[in-house]
């Protein structure tokens, strides 16, 4: 399995739009891996979790085929993470080659929801919106796994959003699994037991961890650094993860007063990775 990430930033990206805080002045002059898009991950070419604003730019800058990509799942409906609108362009007035291709497309109520103003728009049905745009949406719910060849989907509760079911997931090919946890503080009992019961076995391959917030505590929305340090803990006590387990850090945020180097340092320091935009992992 071969894990990319497309986008490794917060809600505003770095440097973010209206911003010059010293991690932003330091992205601008410096760019390189300090550049942080919005939240994003590509799983072996065919499968990508998340689908927001700066999805176009992310295809050109790390070379993906949307053409290729059959499965998309949604982590939840705010707008850094799913913007519906971007879907207008599977239209097959937008494609001259014969396309577009079927897209299984999963996300909690709230993200089908959103696609009624598009069919608004159109003056036609949710479903014929669909339709014109070959998708087939589902509704994910936590802690019911979803079968989408060749992965197995395991939805979990995400500690986020009180307005909306916010998930985290668990990709899963041939026995090889990552958890993206996009947008998360510490997790709720439930989720642990899920977790674990899902590790009974063995443990993940990779986790891919919310720390928006950096140096400083997440609160009930997201984690830093050191809510990551126990997470990890706690995860390594109910053998979540192992030794060899890649555990790292994405979703950053500028107000968390890390640049690259500094968040790679400390990260490295306690056995984590330090994200950023492009990371390849394969596992």
């Amino acid at each position: 399995m071969k894990v990319t990430i497309l986008g490794s930033g917060a809600a505003e990206g770095i440097p973010a739009f209206y911003c010059r805080c010293r991690v932003c002045r330091n992205a601008a002059e410096s760019r390189g891996r300090n550049i942080r898009t919005r939240a994003s991950a590509l799983f072996d070419d065919t499968l990508k979790v998340d689908y927001g604003p700066d999805t176009y730019a992310q295809t050109l800058m790390h070379g993906v085929d949307m053409r290729a990509v059959r499965i998309i799942v949604i982590s939840h409906a705010h707008e850094d993470h799913f913007t519906p609108t971007e879907f207008i362009w599977r239209e097959k007035n937008f494609i001259q080659d014969g396309g577009p291709y079927a897209v299984e497309l999963y996300g909690n109520r709230t993200v089908g929801e959103l696609f009624d103003g598009l069919a608004i728009r159109y003056g036609i049905s949710r479903e014929e919106l669909f339709q014109r745009l070959s998708l087939s949406y589902s509704e994910a719910k936590p802690f019911l796994a979803i079968d989408a060849e060749p992965y197995r989907i395991y939805p979990i509760a995400a500690t986020h959003e009180p307005k909306q079911v916010a998930l985290n997931y668990v990709i899963d090919r041939n026995g090889v699994r990552v958890l993206v946890g996009f947008d998360t503080s510490r997790y709720r009992p439930e989720t642990w037991d899920y977790l674990t019961e899902l590790c009974c076995d063995a443990p993940f391959d990779a986790v891919l961890m919310d720390c928006t917030m950096g140096k400083y505590g997440g609160g009930d929305t997201h984690m830093g650094i050191e809510d990551n340090e126990r997470v990890r803990e706690e995860m390594y006590t109910l053998r979540i993860v192992g030794e060899a387990t890649r555990y790292v850090l994405t979703h950053i945020s500028h107000g968390g007063d890390f640049t690259h180097d500094e968040l790679a340092e400390r990260a490295n320091s306690i056995g984590m990775l330090a994200g950023y935009d492009g990371m390849a992992l394969v596992l």
